[in-house]
């Protein structure tokens, strides 16, 4: 059963499980992006790789996002952006 609030408007929910323990998380997603050139085709601004940063993790209705080792923030962020990934690759 899920009782962890609502997604904010925004950000993107994946439910993961982390060290044995089911999480509800909310990410904020930046899709990767290509820089731009200016008119000689010189870098302007350089190329952005896709991220995903975690915002919130629940537990029922407890957020324990600030709790986490930094390591385990980065494997969840590490398993959002390939779950975003793959999402997006069954889209086509």
């Amino acid at each position: 059963m899920n009782i962890a609030p609502p997604c904010p408007d925004g950000l993107l929910e994946i439910n993961i499980e982390c060290e044995g323990v089911d999480l509800v998380c909310h990410f904020e997603y930046s899709p990767a992006e290509s820089g731009s050139k200016d008119s000689m085709g010189l870098l302007y601004e350089p190329d952005r790789i896709a991220e995903c940063c975690l915002v919130s993790a629940y537990v029922g209705d407890v957020d324990i996002a600030h709790l986490l080792l930094q390591y385990l923030v980065d494997e969840l962020e590490a398993d959002a952006l390939k779950y975003t990934e793959e999402e997006q690759n069954d889209d086509y």
